[in-house]
C-alpha cells in the first residue's frame, strides 16, 4: 500500500507503508510520519490513519501516536516504552499504559525482538 506524502524537502513522494517506522502528531494537527531515514508529513487525523492502518501491522499506542510492529526492536515493562530504529539511532516511544498486553502478547511471537522487564 502506498501513500502520496510530503518528504523533508518539501517533495512529493509515494511511500510504502512497510517503510513507516511510526506516526506522531506535531501538536498542531498535522501527522509526522517517520521511516527508516526521513520523515513525511500528511495531514490527516491519527484516528483515520489508524483505522487505514490497522491491517497492516501497525498498532496505535496512545492518542498520537501509531507504530510499524514490525520494527519494534524492544518493549520495557517498567518504563512502559518500546525501542526502535532508525537509521539516526534508536528511537524511544511511550506506549499507554492499556496497550502493553497487546504490545507483549506481539512480541512474543516475534523472534529477535526483546521484552525488558515484563
Amino acid at each position: 500500500m502506498l501513500l502520496p506524502l510530503l518528504n523533508s524537502n518539501g517533495e512529493f513522494r509515494l511511500l510504502d507503508v512497510q517503510e513507516i517506522v511510526y506516526l506522531q502528531t506535531n501538536g498542531s494537527g498535522e501527522v509526522m510520519i517517520y521511516s527508516y531515514d526521513d520523515k513525511y508529513r500528511m495531514i490527516t487525523k491519527v484516528k483515520d490513519l489508524s483505522l487505514f492502518l490497522g491491517n497492516s501491522g501497525f498498532m496505535r499506542t496512545d492518542r498520537g501516536t501509531i507504530l510499524n510492529l514490525e520494527r519494534i526492536d524492544s518493549f520495557d515493562g517498567i518504563l512502559n516504552i518500546v525501542k526502535l530504529r532508525t537509521s539516526n539511532g534508536e528511537v524511544i516511544m511511550p506506549i499507554a499504559y492499556k496497550m502493553q498486553k497487546q504490545i507483549k502478547a506481539y512480541l512474543k511471537g516475534v523472534s529477535g525482538a526483546s521484552l525488558d522487564h515484563e
